[in-house]
């Protein structure tokens, strides 16, 4: 945490086609790979999908965005607030959409992407476990997020769950690329405001800023994004008028045992098989009848805690009931 402030971006790996379709990249980029990753909390692998299926699932997605928005399903919004001092400022354009859990969907290329899975495998260990799919959807907002770690409880103070993000399109400051701030995966809950909330407490981030401030990068569409869950973020205001949205599967080591588990209807489940053959992941799912399933009424989750400390989700529900919340 220490060192000369400077003006910096995520390192990014950039693969051949030839790389992207084999699944497979060079040692070389493997390697500067995890060394960005450990160093930043953060590295982005460009040309890690093929465009032409990013558009594919973008239009789709944009269709279920739509039938969100006119009541049709479960809606949550990732509400932290700009600035607690004034009531309803809310990051209200950030959406939480499931993405179509559906056979003809699933592309193993962005499900059980082979050059995220090997980086995260390196990292994690053998047969990482996705217990999270989802997507950031950010409408048109002139708000945005607190700074914050996607954690809320005491956890290991090594990396133990990488989130995994898509861009479905090219994002940059003027559509509301994420804020980071690189080099804060390796912090703890002393930085946060109170034990149960994620937000980093303001006196932390100042003085961070003199250290390290935060970058607004350009990523383009199907590129991936492996960020320790613990790294600082922030979603930003989108001026626009088009919808970004952005994939978040989130890994886990297999030793840390998190309990949250996907609905999947139980047709799906060899193409979840597959998946994860493809990929050498598990996918914890939660298999449903197919009869009445429907990816877009899932509940919002966020427990990211681990079955073998339930202690520390039950002293966080405690903090959240004595706050009303």
């Amino acid at each position: 945490m220490s060192g000369q402030a400077k003006n910096d971006a995520p390192q990014v790996i950039v693969l051949t086609d030839e790389e992207r379709d084999s699944g497979i990249m060079g040692d070389k980029k493997l390697y500067d790979a995890i060394e960005a990753f450990f160093t930043d909390g953060l590295v982005v692998v460009e040309n890690a999908i093929d465009a032409r299926i990013i558009d594919k699932l973008n239009e789709r997605m944009l269709q279920d965005t739509n039938k969100l928005l006119a009541g049709e399903g479960q809606v949550h919004f990732n509400h932290l607030n700009a600035n607690v001092a004034t009531k309803g400022a809310a990051a209200g354009g950030n959406l939480s959409q499931v993405p179509p859990l559906e056979k003809e969907w699933l592309f193993p290329e962005v499900f059980a992407n082979k050059h995220g899975a090997r980086i995260v495998s390196n990292i994690l260990g053998p047969r990482p476990e996705v217990h999270f799919i989802r997507s950031n959807t950010l409408l048109a907002t002139d708000e945005r997020q607190m700074v914050h770690a996607d954690i809320r409880f005491e956890h290991p103070e090594h990396v133990f769950a990488i989130a995994f993000n898509t861009c479905l399109v090219d994002v940059g400051p003027e559509n509301g690329t994420t804020e980071l701030w690189l080099g804060t995966q390796n912090t703890n809950l002393n930085y946060h405001r109170e034990l149960g909330e994620p937000m980093i407490a303001d006196d932390k981030l100042e003085e961070r800023r003199k250290v390290r401030p935060p970058c607004y990068p350009r990523i383009k569409k199907g590129s991936i994004v492996l960020r320790d869950l613990r790294l600082w973020h922030a979603g930003m205001p989108n001026p626009t008028q088009d919808v970004r949205i952005m994939l978040a599967i989130v890994y886990y080591a297999s030793w840390y045992k998190n309990g949250a588990v996907i609905s999947m209807p139980e047709s799906l489940r060899p193409t979840i098989e597959m998946l994860e053959e493809y990929a050498q992941t598990k996918i914890a799912a939660d298999w449903v009848p197919d009869e009445g399933f429907n990816y877009l009424n899932i509940k919002f989750s966020n427990n990211f805690s681990s079955t073998l400390t339930p202690w520390v989700w039950e002293k966080i529900q405690h903090v959240k009931s004595v706050k009303g919340y």
